[in-house]
């Protein structure tokens, strides 16, 4: 999205925004990743131990939720704020030109 804001936003400071946006919304996204990865070998070793209490994986669980509920909250809230910036023409040329 980086090229499509420079080249259909007009203006620069607010392309300039979009873009600063955009690059927070990818790296919201690689973390969310990342964490997922490891989450994810995290429960792989729970789920070997035998002695695993519904407690503990409650608990994993529950911290799953958490930080999923946390990167959706930040991906939407940068969304909107990468919409207050640019009009509807804007945003419908930017998403077609990924496509």
């Amino acid at each position: 999205m980086f090229d499509a804001a420079e080249e259909i936003i007009k203006g620069r400071d607010r392309a300039k925004q979009v873009i600063s946006i955009t690059g927070q919304a990818d790296e919201e996204f690689e973390r969310f990743a990342e964490n997922l990865d490891e989450l994810s070998k995290q429960l792989v070793q729970m789920n070997k131990d035998y002695n695993l209490t519904r407690q503990e994986m409650d608990s994993f669980f529950g911290q799953v939720k958490k930080n999923r509920t946390a990167f959706l909250e930040k991906f939407v809230e940068l969304r909107f704020q990468i919409k207050d910036l640019v009009t509807a023409e804007e945003w419908q040329a930017m998403h077609v030109q990924r496509e």
